[in-house]
């Protein structure tokens, strides 16, 4: 489809849906007005049928013209949207920058251990604390397996660890 023909079908999707709008509309307007008239005066309504065209004529009018804007109502959303979700973005740089930072923090202390008397950051081989001298791994007496200084159970064994 040439772009030529794509505009002449927008313009035929914008005039037809429209016109098909507008007459199911009016359909639908005098419909009510005759079921609410024939109410009153209890006869029965004679312009019922105008509702049951005006509806659908209406709903196809409305989408057939959704349609030939579909363009124009995409770029009038694009453009309200955008600067909105920029806005969120530039609010939500400084959030973003805090959970990667503390993530990295977190990387780089993934190699290390932590004494449990002093709290000192220690390399993950060593077994005695750089700053305070205490001891980061115990030997379970029971299975005889080396875990943390600051554990109060043997991981392998369960057995109860003496402080």
């Amino acid at each position: 489809m040439t772009q030529r023909d794509h505009r002449r079908t927008k313009l035929i999707l914008k005039i037809v849906g429209l016109c098909l709008a507008i007459g199911g509309l009016c359909c639908t307007i005098v419909g009510f007005a005759d079921m609410f008239a024939s109410t009153r005066a209890g006869d029965m309504p004679e312009l019922f049928f105008l509702l049951i065209i005006g509806f659908p004529s209406l709903a196809f009018g409305l989408m057939m013209t959704a349609l030939g804007f579909r363009r124009e109502l995409t770029t009038y959303a694009k453009n309200e949207t955008v600067p909105v979700v920029n806005e969120a973005g530039e609010e939500l740089a400084p959030a973003v920058r805090s959970v990667s930072q503390a993530a990295a923090d977190g990387i780089r202390q993934a190699g290390t251990k932590t004494c449990p008397k002093c709290g000192a950051a220690c390399a993950e081989g060593l077994n005695f604390c750089e700053k305070c001298g205490t001891p980061l791994t115990k030997t379970c007496p029971v299975c005889g397996k080396t875990v943390n200084g600051d554990a109060a159970f043997c991981g392998h064994c369960g057995a109860k660890l003496t402080p």
